[in-house]
């Protein structure tokens, strides 16, 4: 079957996303032309690359504003066009693994909307501190192609820096979930997060709706055993927590500590050492599981999962393919029209 043949079957099924049918073919229209365009120069390269006639450039800048395209719908239509179109996705106890990172893409332009001042947290010094461009929050999922693992986009929203109301207090974690909750995903799932989202209200939201984080913690993070209580009960609330325990030394534990043949994707002949301990998390109030790992070369991390039924070659596993969202990010920049020195740093990635 010819591929465009291939293309055009699977974009029919987002059809019923859309109010009227030439919204449709406009869509189309600019997907085919981000398929096979050869320079980066907006709206212009698409016109070039698809031989359209010049008075199809208005058209195709009112279509990004049309009403007749409902977004939310749209993302959840695609989001079950790319279960459907990869029906090998990661699974681990049965579940698919989604992948969520925030992203900050530095932008120049004076007039563009969602543009602000933004922080970045990083060790490398060829980074400024502040940037100016947009704040966006992602979601993939994992899905095994040929003899490799790809993060497929299944949503991604400039969280910050539109503001519709001024009564509008969502954290960038309250719109991490709705982004989730808009994707509609049909079965229960593990989402895969930095220690940025190793929150309560992160984990309660996922919690909720049977779904389940595995995600890093900070250094400083604590937990607590469980209260083992001893002789008659007094009056009161009974008490929940126990010693409280710095994950911290966990990793330099000398009793409990395990190995195992590294997991981690495109390692081998690697072992790892780890302690795995099941803890009461403040911010949930519930059981986690914490997995305190030692790389011989690459330093040490703990992992955290909501889901105490997870061994720890399963938790490493997973939160060691975290980075290939990274991988996709690059490449959808790339393709949209980033500078090409990612590609580069790609390539020393993959």
């Amino acid at each position: 079957m010819p591929l465009w043949v291939i293309w055009w079957n699977a974009l029919q099924m987002l059809r019923p996303a859309f109010s009227r049918f030439p919204t449709f073919l406009w869509f189309a229209t600019t997907v085919a032309g981000f398929t096979v365009r050869t320079e980066h120069l907006g709206v212009t390269s698409i016109v070039r690359a698809l031989k359209l006639n010049d008075r199809c450039y208005g058209n195709l800048i009112k279509h990004m504003h049309s009403s007749a395209v409902r977004l939310d719908e749209l993302n959840a239509l695609w989001t079950r066009v790319v279960l459907r179109l990869f029906p090998s996705p990661i699974r681990v106890n049965g579940r698919p693994v989604l992948v969520a990172d925030g992203i900050k893409a530095p932008k120049r332009g004076k007039k563009m909307p969602g543009v602000k001042l933004l922080h970045q947290q990083s060790d490398c010094n060829n980074k400024a501190e502040y940037i100016t461009g947009h704040s966006i929050q992602a979601v993939c999922v994992l899905v095994q192609a040929l003899n490799s693992v790809l993060a497929v986009p299944l949503g991604m929203r400039i969280h910050e820096g539109l503001v519709w109301s001024n009564r509008d207090r969502r954290t960038l974690l309250d719109k991490l979930l709705s982004l989730i909750d808009i994707l509609a995903v049909a079965e229960p799932f593990y989402l895969v997060a930095d220690a940025y989202y190793a929150a309560g209200k992160m984990a309660e939201g996922l919690l909720a709706d049977g779904n389940h984080l595995i995600t890093r913690v900070k250094s400083n993070a604590v937990a607590y055993e469980q209260h083992v209580a001893q002789g008659s009960t007094k009056r009161g609330r009974p008490r929940l927590y126990g010693q409280k325990i710095a994950l911290k030394a966990l990793l330099n534990a000398t009793t409990g500590t395990q190995q195992l043949p590294s997991p981690v994707y495109g390692e081998q002949d690697v072992i790892l050492s780890y302690v795995l301990r099941d803890l009461l998390w403040r911010p949930t109030g519930r059981l986690a599981r914490f997995v305190a790992v030692t790389h011989p070369s690459r330093g040490s991390c703990l992992l955290m999962s909501t889901d105490t039924t997870l061994s720890a070659a399963d938790i490493i596993r997973i939160y060691g393919l975290r980075f290939k969202i990274g991988v996709s990010r690059l490449m959808t920049r790339y393709s949209v029209g980033e500078s090409p020195t990612e590609v580069r740093d790609l390539r020393l990635v993959a």
